[in-house]
């Protein structure tokens, strides 16, 4: 695709995971309106955006792919990898702003986005601005907030508190699909529960949790239907496990049209990341959160005390999980549905809540303003 012109031209930079990439692509709908997108990306993130296939129909936009790797990563191999990485990158960033000086660029996490962010400003005074979506501040973003215009954050305050006076509280940008979706009434005779452990999948979510499910009460389990998503290699165990033991479910390792999973839900079995938080506050679906217990600065735990301390949900921690508390939790919400509306109504005056603090104004509108300016 030719640009028309450099002063039209806006890079988004997103890492390789589902957490970075899909708040990018969500404002790229905003911005295509009135400017030309390119976006760079890993190879993870690259195929996260070739499974965006209404996007792909709707949009068009260039591509680059750029290798990239964490600088704190040890071993020799790690450390001669980064700096080829490093190496190749540059070349082909420099080359990139070269041929087109982009007026402005955000990055929103991942090691893939340092690298563009500053050859960027350092190089050919290109500014940019940084999209945080936890509560606690990614490594990246760490290095890239010194020199950026504006930080975007999820929520009123994140850690660390250095920089405060560039923020924004902004939210997490949603998709359009998303946005879009009304949540259908629930059928009391029936929980659709949607299980997924996070972009990259899990295998905790591929095991440890499908035997929570399939051992519980028989009389519970016939009214549960569950959308799965587990690790490749465990997708015929799983569908196994579920089929003798008489529990109705659709496993598969990825959910391209997740919106669609989304419309039928009652209650969501997931990580704590960011970007997923994100959608379910703003859909304002029931959760069970089971953070991720090595995530990096322990984010994960601290994203999903906003579910906590608002009782949005319930959150279980991964090593406490074989006691009985998951279980109750899911035969009280079979037998007693007075729990899910209670926190469908607390879910309502959180998001109601937010909107006010945000002037009503969406977060794709916030972050969309202030780039295109």
């Amino acid at each position: 695709m030719s640009i028309k012109s450099k002063h039209n031209l806006i890079t988004l930079i997103a890492g390789g995971t589902g957490g970075h990439i899909y708040p990018a692509l969500a404002i790229l709908y905003e911005i295509k309106k009135t400017n030309e997108v390119i976006f760079i990306t890993d190879e993870r993130g690259y195929n996260y955006i070739l499974n965006e296939k209404n996007l792909l129909n709707q949009c068009h936009f260039e591509i680059i792919i750029i290798d990239a790797i964490s600088p704190f990563k040890k071993g020799l191999i790690n450390k001669f990898k980064f700096l080829y990485f490093f190496i190749s990158s540059f070349i082909k960033l420099t080359h990139f702003y070269f041929k087109h000086k982009p007026k402005t660029q955000i990055g929103f996490g991942g090691y893939t986005t340092i690298l563009p962010c500053l050859i960027g400003k350092m190089f050919f005074k290109v500014e940019y601005f940084i999209h945080e979506q936890n509560a606690i501040m990614g490594r990246a973003n760490k290095i890239l907030e010194t020199f950026a215009s504006k930080t975007f954050i999820p929520f009123d305050k994140i850690i660390p508190l250095k920089h405060f006076n560039k923020r924004i509280y902004s939210g997490t940008p949603i998709r359009k699909e998303i946005k879009s979706i009304k949540i259908k009434k629930r059928n009391n005779n029936k929980l659709n529960v949607l299980v997924f452990g996070g972009s990259l999948g899990s295998e905790f979510f591929s095991i440890s949790l499908v035997n929570s499910l399939i051992s519980l009460n028989p009389k519970v389990k016939k009214k549960l239907y569950i959308f799965h998503q587990v690790i490749n290699s465990k997708i015929k165990k799983v569908k196994q496990l579920y089929r003798i033991n008489n529990v109705m479910s659709e496993v598969k390792s990825f959910f391209p049209n997740i919106e669609k999973y989304y419309k039928n839900t009652d209650l969501i079995i997931c990580r704590a990341g960011g970007s997923t938080l994100a959608e379910i506050l703003h859909l304002k679906i029931p959760c069970i959160i089971i953070p991720l217990k090595n995530s990096m600065d322990n984010h994960q735990a601290i994203n999903s005390k906003i579910i906590n301390d608002n009782k949005l949900g319930w959150v279980i921690d991964e090593d406490n999980f074989e006691n009985n508390t998951f279980k109750k939790i899911i035969e009280d919400i079979i037998t007693k549905n007075l729990h899910l509306d209670k926190i469908k109504l607390n879910l309502e005056k959180y998001k109601n809540k937010n909107d006010i603090k945000k002037k009503f104004k969406s977060s794709n509108e916030i972050l969309t303003k202030h780039i295109i300016k």
